[in-house]
C-alpha cells in the first residue's frame, strides 16, 4: 500500500497544472539482447576470474551469476503507467523503488492495453506496441487503466 501511494504522488508531482492521477501502475521491460548480454557477461566473467586465480568451481560461477544478474538489471527499463484526467501516460521509473522519476510519452486515447500472459508473480501485458511486465500488486491498477 505504501509503496502504491509513493507512485501516485511521484506521478502527480510530474503532472501539469490542474492534471490530477486517478490510477497507477509500475511495470518493466526488458531490452531484446538481455538474454545474450547477460549470458555474455557470465562468461566473461569466468573468463576473468579464472585469470585472477580464483580456483574453487563454485567462486567461479558466483562470479559469474552475479555479473549476469547486474547485466540483466541494466537492461531492463522500469515505467509507470498513469491514468489521469487528461489521458494515459508513461514514465520513466527508478530501478530501486516504485517512483515516477519523468514523462515519456502521452498515449493517444485509442490505445489498446491487453494482457498477454503472466505468472504466479506478474501479468504481461501489451501497451502501445509494447510488452510490459506488471507485478501482482499493480494488478488492479493496470485493470483499471485498461478499462478491464
Amino acid at each position: 500500500m505504501m509503496r502504491r501511494a509513493v507512485l501516485l504522488r511521484s506521478v502527480q508531482r510530474l503532472l501539469a497544472e490542474g492534471d490530477e492521477v486517478i490510477e497507477a501502475a509500475f511495470m518493466w521491460s526488458r531490452h531484446r539482447w538481455m538474454l545474450p548480454f547477460a549470458a555474455g557477461a557470465f562468461v566473461a566473467m569466468l573468463l576473468i576470474a579464472e585469470l585472477a586465480g580464483f580456483e574453487e568451481w563454485s567462486s567461479r560461477i558466483a562470479l559469474g551469476v552475479a555479473s549476469a544478474a547486474i547485466a540483466v538489471t541494466a537492461t531492463t527499463n522500469y515505467r509507470a503507467l498513469a491514468k489521469t484526467r487528461h489521458g494515459i501516460m508513461i514514465f520513466e521509473a527508478s530501478k530501486i523503488r516504485q517512483f515516477a522519476k519523468r514523462l515519456i510519452e502521452v498515449l493517444p486515447a485509442s490505445v489498446e492495453i491487453t494482457r498477454v500472459g503472466g505468472t504466479l508473480l506478474a501479468t504481461d501485458w501489451h501497451i502501445a506496441g509494447r510488452t510490459y511486465t506488471v507485478p501482482k500488486s499493480s494488478e488492479r491498477a493496470i485493470h483499471h487503466i485498461a478499462g478491464c
